[in-house]
């Protein structure tokens, strides 16, 4: 294998990976848990495009995972990405959930992934209350990952396509006299 080739194969991993990694953490998945509370915090920070500080109130779920019983917590904000813009139902729901003396099981949408160093918390999309015995399948992932699989193969056989025609054309070049 060339030199050149090992870096292609290298780029294309990195590039699969990236999209790997960026697929897990928009694409929304569902917990069953039980919900224990919820909280309004003042974040401050810096506006990206400005620099100026900025103020904002972030919600957050606290619960506890149905099956193995973990402590988890929640980010509850608008996102425009998933026309979500009732954060504030959404609070109103966990909190309902949270006051209630039986633990009610609670299928909880969201995005994101928990990452302590970055202080990131995953976003809720949605709350629904549901039966303990109740089985999430995420018909809508499965569809999307489907069609994209379909779209990488195709985009890999024009690629293989355009490479192998640009090489017939190289090779089969008269020589310069």
């Amino acid at each position: 294998m060339t030199t050149t080739r090992k870096i292609g194969v290298a780029i294309a991993v990195l590039i699969a990976l990236f999209v790997a990694f960026n697929i897990y953490y928009f694409m929304p998945r569902a917990t069953m848990a039980s919900i224990t509370g919820t909280e309004v915090k003042r974040m401050d920070g810096k506006d990206v495009a400005t620099g100026d500080q900025k103020t904002r109130d972030v919600r957050f779920i606290y619960a506890t995972e149905f099956d193995t019983k973990k402590a988890v917590v929640f980010r509850n904000e608008d996102n425009g990405w998933y026309f979500k813009f009732d954060s504030g139902d959404i609070a109103a729901e966990a909190t309902k959930l949270a006051k209630n003396e039986i633990d009610e099981v609670a299928l909880i949408k969201y995005y994101g992934i928990r990452i302590a160093v970055f202080d990131s918390y995953p976003n809720v999309l949605s709350i629904k209350e549901v039966e303990p015995d109740y089985v999430y399948v995420p018909w809508v992932n499965m569809i999307i990952l489907v069609l994209m699989l379909i779209l990488f193969i195709w985009l890999g056989v024009k690629v293989r396509k355009l490479f192998r025609s640009a090489k017939n054309k190289i090779t089969n070049r008269p020589a310069a006299s």
